[in-house]
């Protein structure tokens, strides 16, 4: 799948049921979306992530990041630092792509 279609795929099952993921160093949490955006939420679920208050991810976020995937996933030098400047985000990003593929 391209972006546009991991992005629609997520809208869609996380309007309907949130859905539990985990980011690479194991942390919980939640992605749900109202339908434009994803918002990740803390976790019931221990170890959970530390984010203070729910957080958005805008589509065209998601999209710049995506391109990364595969250079993050195999563990290239460096990526993560470059992922980060583009948004704080990355790393709840990345684990739902990785849901995906």
């Amino acid at each position: 799948m391209n972006a546009e279609e991991v992005w629609q795929s997520l809208i869609v099952e996380s309007s309907e049921k949130p859905i539990a993921l985990k980011t690479k160093t194991g942390l919980n949490f939640k992605l749900v979306s109202n339908g434009k955006v994803l918002i990740v939420h803390k976790s019931e679920i221990k170890p959970s992530s530390k984010i203070k208050s729910p957080r958005a991810i805008y589509k065209d976020n998601f999209i710049k990041v995506f391109d990364y995937y595969n250079k993050w996933s195999n563990n290239e030098k460096g990526i993560s630092k470059e992922i980060t400047a583009i948004t704080a985000n990355s790393v709840y990003i990345m684990a739902a792509i990785a849901y995906k593929h």
